[in-house]
């Protein structure tokens, strides 16, 4: 006689696989990234080349935070996409300075800047967020 998967692992199993799963499907990020704006096409093409004009803080940007967002593919906010800047900075900079610290979702720890300051955080999130000009605008 033939048994079916939940026969097998019993219903407090199949309970646990079930909550396992859901919760694989669902990133604990204090509702940051629960929906996020595509880029346009100017703002990906550009973010691939902005640099903080500050040499201290286009170091950090290079060593640290280019990697993810300067690229679309990392699925990290990218620099001077300004809609999903301003939608992640709503609850305040305070939040994505502890966010960086602790890391949500996807993003490590301290931002993969492990000497960084929250001075430098708060420097290089509003880099990012109003980077770009005309073509952050364009969306």
């Amino acid at each position: 006689m033939r048994t079916s998967g939940i026969d097998r692992v019993g219903p407090g199993g199949a309970l646990l696989l079930l909550f396992l799963v859901g919760a694989c499907s669902q990133l604990d990020d204090g509702g940051v990234t629960s929906v996020t704006l595509p880029p346009s096409y100017a703002v990906s093409a550009q973010a691939e080349t902005l640099v903080p004009a500050d040499a201290f803080l286009a170091g950090i940007y290079d060593r640290s935070c280019r990697s993810c967002h300067a690229y679309v593919d990392s699925g990290a906010p990218l620099a001077g996409h300004a809609a999903e800047w301003q939608r992640r900075l709503a609850p305040g900079l305070n939040v994505l300075v502890e966010h960086t610290r602790t890391g949500v979702g996807s993003m490590p720890a301290m931002g993969m800047c492990l000497d960084c300051e929250d001075a430098a955080f708060e420097e290089l999130i509003l880099f990012m967020a109003t980077a770009g000009g005309d073509a952050a605008e364009a969306e």
